[in-house]
């Protein structure tokens, strides 16, 4: 029996044990309700049996409250950030055009002040395009036949020669620029007046060919168009000596230049319609003894 018992009290413990906390409560409150006056037995009892409960449900409500307000704020403030990221973006695509229509403005008005002061037979065009490979130096303009531009011509900026008309297509041409293996340009050094053909060299560089070795040069000078050609107008700019070199045997030294413009930035340029009138040589004075032949002549 004892043993059964002892089961049996195992079992039902945690019923007697809320059975002795229900009976030790309403010990409690009966002394208390003794104590207090106006209260009544069976409000106190509800009291001390709600109040843990009020307060476990109060605690659970602010938990799950803060929790969804937290939540609610972290998702307005998502909504609130990416509105703000959107709107930096549009505002720093506003400011790059801006950027890019005052820095267009600068060059048009560059490029216009250029046409006034030089030539008004020059049109001009936007590079559209510019030749891939690495073998050929060349770009497209938006210029073509119909605009007047013909093979040949000259093709230049307010920085110097950029090179000349190499095809034609109704409404595009394309342009050989002064780096290109295949240029030759007429040009002369300033500062000496030594004579020389610019040709290209690839990448950014050219060469003077057929520079005689007697003539003085320098890194530093600066090498112009020599009007020669006839569709350069002379002295226009084509770029600076960055290397002499007078070494081994021959007529002719070598000198290695780098152009005046920065070909790989090319967006606008100017096409000269007009060929260059060649001076014409110096007519040579006729000697006294012609004079005398004719003077004979005149009076037989």
């Amino acid at each position: 029996m004892r043993i059964r018992d002892f089961f049996l009290f195992r079992r039902y413990s945690l019923f007697i044990f809320i059975t002795f906390l229900l009976l030790f409560a309403l010990v409690l409150m009966s002394l208390r309700a003794k104590q207090r006056k106006g209260m009544e037995f069976f409000d106190a009892l509800l009291m001390e049996f709600c109040a843990p409960l009020q307060k476990a449900s109060t605690v659970v409500i602010q938990t799950v409250q803060g929790t969804f307000q937290r939540y609610i704020f972290l998702v307005n403030l998502e909504k609130e950030n990416r509105m703000l990221k959107q709107r930096i973006a549009e505002l720093q695509e506003e400011n790059h055009g801006a950027k890019e229509v005052k820095l267009a403005f600068d060059r048009l008005k560059q490029l216009l002040q250029f046409r006034e002061k030089n030539s008004p037979s020059m049109i001009g065009a936007e590079v559209i395009g510019q030749d891939p490979s690495s073998w050929f130096k060349s770009v497209t303009i938006d210029k073509g036949e119909r605009d007047g531009v013909k093979k040949g011509m000259a093709v230049i900026s307010p920085a110097g020669v950029i090179g000349q008309i190499l095809k034609t297509a109704p409404h595009y041409a394309t342009v050989l620029l002064i780096t290109d293996y295949n240029s030759a340009i007429d040009s002369i050094v300033q500062r000496t007046r030594a004579k020389a053909i610019v040709e290209g060299k690839g990448e950014n560089r050219c060469q003077l060919k057929y520079l005689l070795r007697t003539e003085e040069v320098a890194v530093g000078d600066a090498v112009v168009t020599s009007g020669l050609a006839g569709n350069f107008p002379k002295g226009l700019m084509v770029g600076e000596i960055k290397k002499v070199d007078k070494k081994g045997h021959g007529v002719f030294q070598s000198a290695e230049l780098t152009p005046s413009v920065d070909l790989a930035k090319l967006e606008e340029v100017f096409v000269i319609m007009e060929p260059v009138p060649v001076p014409a040589p110096p007519k040579e004075e006729k000697t006294k003894e012609e004079k005398t032949k004719k003077t004979k002549k005149s009076k037989k």
